[in-house]
């Protein structure tokens, strides 16, 4: 009954029992399907104890969906669990074991405390304190200690505007401190804590691999450096790990993410089989199409349309961001004339300052709405507009939190040189992280896709994005 519903390479992830397994798996191909029905399988024959299964992802709303999956499938007793969730669950139970003391508090606004440090250094400025944050949670998760700060960020291309590197190095110093004293610890000290006592304690490490002997790891394009090493603590001595993404997918490389862990995983792991999923469930041919053309000549899985044909996509400029956002709104309206639901629709956007625009026009249009915000590590926020119908709401997003998501009708917008690619993107590393950015909102739409730009883009001078002709759009 659980193989009947997998198409061949599904079939072969959930039989692949007892080994380390490596799947890349495109967009729309079904991986969670095939991961959730590898962890049914392998307790249906005996192969893994669900009690002793670990799957971790990065997301609370990816996590609810492996345990649903999951409990369809008759399967009772895996931990489903974020990088964070797993991470803290178990800090907390093992600090007092190992340091004798309770786990510090977690700080609510890390941005609060590096204000209280700006004027030290002669430093102010609006979202200031918002962008050492980033860097800061990016030196976690690349194990990059304040010490070697000055030296290695220059060579990831790191770089606080207006701030040098031993500034933002002494300044990440004085954060530690000020934690330490008001015996705090931010989000991203979770997973350092949780490496700690696995390294520093031979009994909890010895708990760990009594507590878990099956270990599932999803979108592991997006594993940063200290979730590798955790990773390998949590694994521990067993061989039954499973790590599933895309590299065509990472777009977190600002965030720490590296997706060798995933291209190299046979190299790190012995014994592992590799296998790939490209049968595309979600996306017509012409979308799919697109999508190969953008990422083939770069890597990406060549995948296998399965939909029937749907309408061409649509390719528009606009002469201003206003004429662009009432463009787009307008052919969500003509969906829902033909009766889509309002929840079946997306527009999105490459960053969060193109959203007003857009929500004005669904507003002004009494079209109701709501905005994906970005959350504290990995919690999404929801910022309603006009309340929703029974049609349910249009979705506003960027396109990195619209990775997961799918919808029936979506509109890119902003898809001009300066934002797509962003105009700080110069580095090639860069550009390639922009193109994957794209390739993901490519595929979020199942049958409609609208595609434009306006004029007025900034630092582009309304030129279409590079992406475009790329992808033979225009």
């Amino acid at each position: 009954m659980i193989l009947e519903q997998l198409d061949p390479e599904q079939r072969t992830v959930a039989l692949a029992q007892g080994q380390p397994l490596v799947v890349i798996a495109g967009p729309g191909t079904g991986k969670t399907r095939a991961l959730t029905s590898r962890i049914a399988y392998g307790a249906a024959v005996g192969a893994i104890d669900p009690r002793a299964t670990l799957a971790v992802t990065f997301t609370t709303r990816a996590a609810a969906e492996l345990r649903t999956r999951l409990a369809q499938l008759g399967v009772a007793g895996p931990q489903a669990r974020t990088f964070h969730s797993a991470a803290l669950a178990q800090a907390r139970y093992f600090w007092p074991l190992v340091y004798g003391v309770n786990l510090p508090r977690l700080v609510e606004a890390p941005e609060r405390l590096i204000r209280e440090l700006l004027p030290r250094f002669g430093l102010a400025g609006t979202y200031l304190a918002r962008d050492l944050a980033h860097e800061i949670a990016w030196t976690k998760h690349s194990n990059v200690v304040p010490e070697r700060y000055a030296t290695l960020a220059p060579a990831a291309g790191r770089q606080v505007d207006g701030v040098s590197w031993a500034q933002t190095a002494d300044l990440i110093t004085e954060y530690e401190l000020l934690k330490q004293g008001y015996g705090l610890i931010d989000f991203d000290d979770i997973l350092l804590c949780a490496a700690a006592v696995l390294e520093d304690s031979e009994e909890a490490a010895r708990q760990m691999a009594r507590r878990y002997r099956h270990l599932l790891v999803d979108e592991f394009q997006d594993v940063s450096p200290i979730q590798a090493r955790l990773t390998q603590l949590w694994r521990g001595p067993h061989e039954d790990l499973t790590a599933v993404g895309d590299p065509a997918q990472t777009i977190h490389g600002f965030a720490g993410a590296e997706s060798r862990y995933l291209t190299d995983f046979a190299r790190w792991q012995r014994h592992t089989q590799s296998l790939r999923l490209s049968r595309n469930y979600r996306s017509s041919p012409q979308i799919v199409t697109m999508a190969n053309q953008l990422m083939r000549p770069f890597g990406g899985v060549d995948l296998q349309a399965q939909q029937a044909a749907g309408p061409a996509v649509e390719v528009a400029q606009a002469r201003s961001n206003e004429a662009e956002a009432w463009a787009v709104v307008e052919w969500l309206a003509d969906r829902a004339t033909d009766g889509l639901p309002w929840s079946d629709m997306a527009v999105l956007y490459r960053s969060h300052a193109q959203a007003a625009a857009v929500t004005t026009a669904l507003a002004e249009r009494n079209i109701p709405y709501h905005v994906v915000a970005a959350g504290t590590g990995d919690e999404e926020r929801v910022r309603p507009g006009p309340l929703p119908t029974s049609a349910g709401a249009v979705t506003c997003c960027t396109l990195h939190s619209a990775k997961g998501r799918e919808w029936e009708a979506v509109g890119i917008v902003g898809l001009a040189e300066g934002l797509v690619p962003h105009i700080r993107a110069i580095r090639p590393a860069e550009v390639a992280e922009e193109r994957r950015l794209l390739y993901v909102g490519l595929t979020r739409a199942r049958r409609y896709l609208r595609l434009s730009w306006a004029g007025e883009a900034a630092g582009g001078r309304g030129q279409p994005s590079r992406f475009l002709h790329e992808a033979q759009a225009l």
